[in-house]
C-alpha cells in the first residue's frame, strides 16, 4: 500500500508537470467558456428592427416572378408575397436574372394551379418552390370558397382554432433531460479514451525504455498499475472538472441570453439522485477501463504498437458509446435495458437510463452490484497480465497469449 501511494503521487505529478496536458486542459476551458458567451455575442447582432405590420404573408427572399396565365392577376400575388418581388415580362428575362445571380429563383406562373421553377442550384434548405406552391393554393381554395357561396373570412376565422393542453408528468420529462444526457455522455466517452490511451502508453513506453526492470526491482507490478490507474483516474477526472468548473462559470455569466427551453434542458432535471448515480457509475467505469488499457499497454513492448493492442477495448467502449446514443432516443428499449446490465456498457447506459426514465432502485443495485464485481475482478486479472506483460519482451503478445499463459500457471 505504501510502494502504491508512492507510485500514485509520483505519476498524478508527471502527469501534472506534461506541457501538452496542460495546455490542452486551457485550450478546452477557453473553448467551452467561449461557447457559454456564444448566445450573449449573438444578442449584438439581432435585428432590432421594429416588425413591419405590412410584412408579406409569404417571403420570397431574392425571388422573380413571371405570369403566364391569364386566370390569376398581379394584384392577387401581391397579397401573399408583397410588393418588393420583382415581376418580369418574359421567361428570358427571368432565366437570366437567375443565370446572372441577380435572384436565386425564378417561378413562371402558368395558371392559378400550375407553375415552373427555374433555379440556379437548388439545396436541401431551399423551400420557396413549396412557399409558391401554398400562395397558388389559398388563392384557388378562396376563389373556390366564394363560388360556393363561402365567404373564405369567415371560413379562416371558423378554422383558428386554439387548443389550450395541460400536462402533467408522473414520471421523467426526457425532453427536459436530453441536452444533459448527452453532454454528460460525451464528456464519459472523451475522459475514458484519452486517459485509457495515456495509462497504456505510460506502461508501454516504461516498457520501451526498460525502465519497467528497474521499477520490478525496488516495487511490486501490483503496485506500478494500482498507482498508475489511480494517478490516471484522478488525475483525468481533475482535468474535467476545471474544465467543466470554467465553463459552468461562462454558462451563469450568460444565462440571461440563453433560451428559456435550454436552460430546461441543462438543469431542469438534474436532481442530487441524478448526480450521484452518475458519478457512481462513471467512477466504476472509468476505473474498468483503466485497468484494461493498462494490462493491454503491458503487452507490447514498442510504442507503435500501443493502438494495435488496445483497439479491442476501444471498440468495445465506442459500441458502449453507440448504445448509449440509441438509448437517448429509446430509453425502455429492450437492448437498452440489457445493456444498462453489462458492465462495459452499463458505465453510459444506465445513467441515460436514470436521466430519461424511471429506473427502480432494486435495478439500479443490481447493476452496479454487478458492475463493482466487474472492475474488482477485471483489476485482479489486469494485475496478473500487467505482471506477466511486463517481464515478457520481444514481440507484441496477444491478449488471447497472456490469458492462456495466466490459466496455465494458476
Amino acid at each position: 500500500m505504501h510502494n502504491t501511494s508512492k507510485v500514485f503521487k509520483f505519476e498524478l505529478q508527471s502527469i501534472f508537470n506534461r506541457k501538452s496536458v496542460r495546455v490542452v486542459t486551457v485550450i478546452m476551458a477557453i473553448v467551452f467558456f467561449a461557447a457559454t458567451c456564444i448566445p450573449t455575442v449573438l444578442t449584438f447582432f439581432e435585428d432590432k428592427t421594429p416588425i413591419d405590420v405590412d410584412k408579406p404573408i409569404v417571403d420570397l427572399k431574392n425571388s422573380g416572378l413571371l405570369l403566364v396565365g391569364e386566370d390569376i392577376s398581379k394584384d392577387e400575388l401581391i397579397v401573399y408575397v408583397g410588393d418588393k418581388v420583382t415581376f418580369y415580362i418574359d421567361e428570358a428575362s427571368l432565366r437570366k436574372a437567375v443565370e446572372e445571380g441577380k435572384i436565386d429563383n425564378g417561378f413562371v406562373i402558368l395558371s392559378s394551379t400550375s407553375f415552373k421553377s427555374i433555379l440556379k442550384n437548388k439545396d436541401m434548405t431551399n423551400y420557396t418552390s413549396e412557399m409558391v406552391k401554398y400562395v397558388l393554393t389559398q388563392i384557388t381554395t378562396n376563389r373556390n370558397l366564394i363560388l360556393a357561396g363561402i365567404d373564405p373570412v369567415k371560413v379562416s376565422e371558423a378554422s383558428n382554432v386554439k387548443i389550450v393542453s395541460t400536462e402533467e408528468i408522473l414520471g421523467k420529462d426526457a425532453n427536459q433531460s436530453f441536452l444533459i444526457s448527452y453532454i454528460l455522455m460525451f464528456a464519459v466517452y472523451m475522459l475514458v479514451i484519452m486517459y485509457g490511451s495515456f495509462v497504456s502508453t505510460s506502461v508501454a513506453r516504461e516498457k520501451d525504455n526498460r525502465t519497467m526492470e528497474i521499477l520490478i526491482t525496488s516495487t511490486k507490478p501490483d503496485a506500478l498499475i494500482v498507482g498508475k490507474v489511480l494517478a490516471n483516474g484522478v488525475a483525468g477526472l481533475v482535468q474535467f472538472a476545471f474544465i467543466f468548473s470554467v465553463a459552468l462559470i461562462g454558462y451563469f455569466l450568460n444565462q440571461a441570453s440563453f433560451p428559456e427551453i435550454v436552460n430546461e434542458m441543462l438543469f431542469g432535471s438534474l436532481t442530487w439522485d441524478a448526480i450521484l448515480v452518475f458519478l457512481m457509475f462513471t467512477s466504476l467505469g472509468y476505473l474498468l477501463y483503466l485497468f484494461v488499457y493498462a494490462s493491454l499497454g503491458s503487452l507490447v513492448s514498442k510504442l507503435e504498437d500501443v493502438s494495435s493492442s488496445v483497439s479491442v477495448v476501444t471498440l468495445l467502449f465506442m459500441v458502449a458509446y453507440l448504445m448509449a446514443n440509441l438509448g437517448l432516443s429509446m430509453p425502455n428499449s429492450l437492448i437498452i435495458k440489457i445493456a444498462s446490465y453489462f458492465p462495459f456498457t452499463a458505465i453510459l447506459s444506465m445513467p441515460i437510463r436514470y436521466f430519461l426514465t424511471q429506473v427502480s432502485i432494486i435495478e439500479l443495485l443490481i447493476s452496479l452490484a454487478i458492475m463493482a464485481i466487474t472492475t474488482w475482478s477485471l483489476a485482479i486479472f489486469s494485475i496478473r497480465i500487467y505482471r506477466f506483460g511486463s517481464l515478457s519482451y520481444g514481440n507484441k503478445m496477444s491478449l488471447i497469449k497472456a490469458m492462456k499463459a495466466i490459466f496455465s500457471k494458476s
